[in-house]
């Protein structure tokens, strides 16, 4: 189904997105998604995604201070970004815990 555009009939931003993506794109949007709303993510999500995985990627278990000054980015932020990696390391095969330590009184 071709779909017949008016442009004078478009609201100034339906024409700004037009402008920015092209007709086809636009075209393609309003026959998928015509009628619905839509959520788009602002580009700081997609940047802190990438920093946060950088982040897990330069954690150790024990370089939070390191990271905190690096990143800009308080202790807090650190431990956050990085619990789920912190458990994984934690977790490697054959280290002992400190639950695996007996002591004797």
């Amino acid at each position: 189904m071709k779909l017949n555009i008016d442009l004078n009939s478009l609201t100034e931003e339906q024409r700004l997105m037009i402008d920015r993506l092209g007709i086809e794109a636009f075209t393609a949007l309003v026959k998928y998604y015509g009628g619905q709303t839509v959520y788009i993510p602002k580009a700081d999500a997609f940047i802190r995604l990438e920093r946060d995985e950088r982040i897990r990627n330069e954690f150790n278990g024990y370089n939070y201070k390191f990271l905190c000054a690096k990143y800009n980015l308080s202790e807090r932020t650190i431990r956050a970004i990085t619990s789920e990696r912190n458990t994984a390391l934690k977790n490697i095969e054959g280290q002992l815990t400190w639950e695996d330590i007996e002591v004797k009184k």
